[in-house]
């Protein structure tokens, strides 16, 4: 195809050069990111999803089918022939038309594997995104994601690094190893690659643990690895004698120029203070993991962790268990909706959970999770983040996490979902922070019986 070169202002004289070199589907660049600075002197450019529901407010199907495109991309070149829904959910992507409908024919129409593949969704900001890619399978696929988490009683599957993140360690945990171990494949997902030394770093402690397997395939939404970097892969599959596969909805290169000034000014909130506030907990049947964290803090948190997020690992089978659950919560909350449109807030890892219950929730309805990724903020009405508040963590107690342009909607209701909680006076202070910017009503969904542990 076409090179297209695209020059864009990212903040002051902080431009990037963008060369599209692969866009088989037409997506405009808007239709997938805009760009940010990050508060990282590592790498201070930020390629901020438009489909994800990361850090933007997001209808919440376009990041379930946004997973489905991408396990449609990787299965066609599977098996060597298209897959008939692709299309349509390229243009519900696009058009953000009957994305309901097509959700339903991705569930009703899922792919079939001709033997085991394990996915791994990349923490935090793939966590959902690679769930997403799992659910358009009906067999014969295992999903799990990595973790920031630290779970004691646990010993990783896997650790690994990502040099240049905030938060570096990666771990994978399962309490069935053997289950992990019987993959054919290996199908790796994250929202970008950049240079791929996450990936080489994956792959290579994979190799240790899964010495037979000889298929690997990298599945994101952007791919902007520079030939040289491409060729690195092509030297490694031949020194390691594996088959190592990208499958992006867009690739290129890119350039950055300037140097953003970054102000001590932020528009945000960072909320000590608490206030009274609605907590619900579920009243369906959650099926719970009973193992506890330690946060950042040191503070440990014995409330139980959801099978249904793939933390843990999570079979076709399991999953498909756990969907009566989504709508079950969601009509429990549907009763608390006004006339005015709803943001559901998934935390930190915690997205696909949330993220399922807001697509049963209804029309006019958002999803978004917090972040710990420290975006700068700027009042700037050309500039992507214009808003954010902090606080801390629910459930990882100790790190701060933020929420990003809140005022995107006039939202009637926001819905905070969450997993864990490890302290009602930390819960408490988020509300604090989310009323210092909304007049919404406020609700905390707990997914465990507030107390137990």
């Amino acid at each position: 195809m076409t090179k297209l070169n695209n020059k864009m202002n990212i903040i002051q004289d902080y431009k990037i050069d963008i060369e599209i070199t692969q866009n088989p589907y037409d997506f405009a660049m808007t239709d997938l990111f805009k760009m940010a600075t990050r508060i990282n002197k590592k790498r201070q450019f930020l390629f901020v999803s438009t489909v994800l529901g990361k850090h933007l407010a997001v209808r919440p199907q376009v990041p379930i089918l946004t997973g489905a495109l991408l396990a449609m991309m990787y299965h066609e070149k599977l098996v060597g022939h298209d897959c008939l829904l692709l299309q349509p959910v390229v243009q519900a992507i696009k058009n953000q038309q009957n994305m309901q409908g097509i959700l339903q024919q991705v569930e009703e129409q899922r792919l079939e594997l001709a033997e085991e593949v394990l996915f791994i969704g990349f923490a935090e900001t793939a966590t959902a995104l690679g769930h997403a890619v799992f659910n358009a399978f009906k067999s014969n696929a295992t999903y799990v994601h990595t973790t920031r988490e630290l779970l004691p009683e646990l010993e990783p599957f896997v650790t690994f690094e990502e040099e240049h993140s905030h938060a570096t360690s990666h771990r994978v945990y399962c309490e069935q190893p053997e289950k992990l171990l019987q993959a054919k494949r290996i199908v790796l997902i994250d929202d970008e690659i950049t240079t791929g030394n996450t990936v080489v770093n994956i792959i290579e402690t994979l190799r240790q643990k899964f010495p037979t397997v000889q298929h690997y395939s990298v599945l994101s939404i952007l791919d902007w690895r520079s030939p040289q970097q491409q060729a690195m892969f092509a030297e490694l599959e031949a020194r390691w004698g594996v088959t190592i596969d990208f499958v992006s909805i867009m690739s290129g290169q890119f350039i950055c120029d300037g140097t953003p000034l970054l102000t001590n000014y932020q528009v945000q909130s960072t909320s000590q203070a608490t206030t009274e506030m609605k907590l619900l907990s579920v009243n369906e049947v959650v099926e719970q993991k009973h193992y506890y964290s330690i946060a950042e803090n040191g503070v440990e948190n014995r409330a139980p962790y959801m099978l249904a997020t793939g933390r843990l690992m999570l079979t076709t089978e399991q999953h498909a268990a756990q969907k009566k659950l989504y709508q079950t919560i969601a009509d429990q909350l549907r009763g608390l909706r006004t006339d005015g449109p709803a943001l559901v807030i998934g935390t930190g890892e915690f997205m696909y959970v949330p993220m399922q219950i807001a697509t049963c929730l209804g029309e006019d309805v958002y999803f978004q999770s917090t972040t710990r990724s420290p975006i700068y903020c700027a009042n700037n009405p050309s500039y992507t983040i214009t808003e954010k508040i902090a606080f801390e963590s629910p459930e990882n107690n100790g790190v701060e996490n933020y929420l990003y342009n809140l005022h995107s909607h006039s939202y009637s209701e926001l819905f905070l979902v969450i997993e864990r909680i490890a302290n009602e006076e930390v819960v408490a202070r988020a509300v604090h922070a989310l009323k210092s910017v909304s007049n919404a009503n406020i609700y905390v969904i707990c997914m465990h019986e507030w107390g137990t542990e």
